[in-house]
């Protein structure tokens, strides 16, 4: 056996090397220190997870003084928020997405727009509100015809319905879209909010911009 063998033969495993205690103690910063990175990250992600959940809760939605006034009536006499059904949509449901944690960080960022108009003092009176509500409606508009009126399918599909069960006219227009292609959004407006004056000028405008 030649010296190079015998010393191939006597050389601890790879794997016993890496668990071996470092013969250097400044060497066990770097598993610490990458534990310590995960801790971290891990804590990071969790708090900015409850902060999302927290800000997309319809209580966060009316803390805002132009949402408790304006806002929640005509939510609370939708029926979205009382139905012979029990089933009741909040906030979030209607205007986030839920499968996608990127989409809905930027969809966030999007709607916060809202908070700023808040702050800034141009939706604190009625008369202010009135006046952005055609605004605010046509960007609604304006997404849900880009995304194929997503959210509202989070809760309602064309698979799930029971025609026979609607009759009439809804079975009958249910039956158009789907053979047309129609989204939600193109006939359900102002079920929940009170369409702004001249909704119809900026439903064309928002079918023209927004088109998917």
């Amino acid at each position: 056996m030649t010296e190079e063998t015998r010393t191939e033969s006597t050389r601890p495993s790879f794997w016993t090397r890496l668990w071996a205690r470092p013969q250097r103690r400044w060497l066990l910063g770097i598993p610490l220190g990458g534990l310590l990175m995960l801790g971290i990250g891990a804590v990071g992600l969790g708090s900015v997870n409850w902060v999302v959940h927290q800000t997309s809760s319809t209580e966060f939605c009316f803390a805002c003084h132009s949402h408790q006034q304006f806002i929640r009536p005509e939510y609370e006499a939708s029926s979205h928020y009382k139905n012979a059904f029990g089933v009741r949509a909040a906030c979030a449901d209607c205007h986030l997405p839920h499968d996608n944690w990127f989409e809905l960080m930027y969809t966030k960022a999007l709607v916060s727009t809202d908070l700023f108009r808040e702050l800034a003092g141009k939706i604190s009176t009625r008369e202010k509100y009135e006046a952005q509500r055609g605004e605010m409606a046509q960007k609604v508009w304006k997404q849900l015809l880009a995304n194929d009126s997503k959210f509202c399918r989070g809760c309602h599909s064309f698979q799930a319905m029971d025609l026979q069960a609607q009759g009439g006219m809804p079975a009958r227009m249910h039956t158009k879209a789907m053979q047309s292609g129609k989204t939600c959004v193109e006939c359900h407006r102002g079920i929940v909010h009170t369409l702004p004056e001249n909704a119809e000028q900026l439903w064309n405008e928002a079918v023209a911009k927004g088109r998917r």
